[in-house]
């Protein structure tokens, strides 16, 4: 049966661990401001609670039990993260920190901005710790209850909700393989049109992308269907199919995938990525830093 924490007296922990740092209860005592007898009496609530004597007195002090050694390996760290934590004069120290950074997006973050925010993120804070996971229309709860710390996205949500700022403006291009028959240096609208396109799922929101290519007159030809951005470059790179991706995408990818990178057929102005967050992080340090760093890896 597991132990009910409910029937743990926290303030204990404390006690404990001042007993392993100091090795006699009159030192753990003075560190904490007790007295001696309180300290004892703690001792030996927690004696009870646990079913270890924890602590065996000897000439030398007080020699801790191989349970007591095995529970300061763990608690220790978590005693002094949120003693850190609850400090109202605690600030974020990039070179300690293990924060872990939560980022809601897909492959194009990962593909385009992550390599490059990670570099400066290592020389700066080598333990912190960035996480994908993939956006969805759930992207603003998941904000909100700070499950995610950021998302990256094309969508600008219109939520007043959510703070927004413009990421970078990303221009479309088209890519195919290097050897395509019908392409050579520059991509027509009927040449666009004839082509069958590898493309993305739909979704339940309308992107700029989406707007173009379905007025009058711009109904492309689906020949696969994908789930990511690093699909699309794979599946042109092998077949006569081509693609429309962010030009950025193209650019860094389209040697590695034995692609040429094309102009989109017409003229489109640049389309804006968005940096999305919960206004309840604007007072963290550590969410600026990360969102100041996340900016400047695509500003150079």
């Amino acid at each position: 049966m597991k132990l009910n924490l409910r029937s743990v007296d926290l303030n204990l922990l404390p006690v404990f661990d001042a007993i392993m740092e100091a090795g006699q209860l009159s030192r753990a005592a003075d560190s904490l401001g007790m007295s001696q007898p309180a300290i004892s009496a703690a001792l030996q609530r927690l004696r009870h609670t646990l079913g270890d004597p924890l602590f065996v007195r000897t000439h030398q002090g007080m020699v801790p039990t191989p349970r007591a050694r095995e529970l300061h390996r763990s608690l220790s760290q978590q005693l002094g993260a949120m003693r850190d934590t609850l400090d109202p004069a605690n600030r974020f120290v990039p070179g300690t920190s293990q924060r872990r950074f939560r980022v809601l997006s897909n492959d194009y973050f990962e593909m385009v901005v992550l390599p490059t925010l990670l570099t400066r993120l290592r020389s700066e804070a080598p333990n912190v710790v960035v996480e994908v996971a993939l956006a969805g229309d759930d992207m603003p709860q998941r904000l909100y209850t700070a499950e995610a710390d950021l998302a990256v996205d094309a969508f600008a949500t219109e939520n007043d909700r959510l703070r927004r700022q413009v990421l970078l403006a990303e221009r479309l291009a088209v890519v195919a393989r290097q050897d395509h028959p019908n392409l050579q240096t520059d991509c027509s609208k009927q040449q666009f049109l004839d082509a069958e396109h590898v493309v993305l799922p739909d979704r339940n929101r309308r992107l700029p992308l989406d707007q173009i290519l379905n007025e009058p007159g711009w109904q492309r030809r689906t020949g696969a269907r994908v789930t990511q951005f690093a699909s699309m470059l794979a599946t042109c790179s092998r077949s006569d199919m081509i693609a429309t991706v962010p030009e950025r995408l193209a650019q860094q990818y389209a040697r590695a995938f034995g692609l040429k990178t094309l102009p989109f057929p017409v003229e489109v102005p640049p389309l804006p990525v968005y940096l999305l967050w919960a206004p309840v992080m604007d007072s963290d340090p550590a969410h600026e830093w990360f969102r100041q760093h996340l900016m400047e890896s695509v500003t150079g």
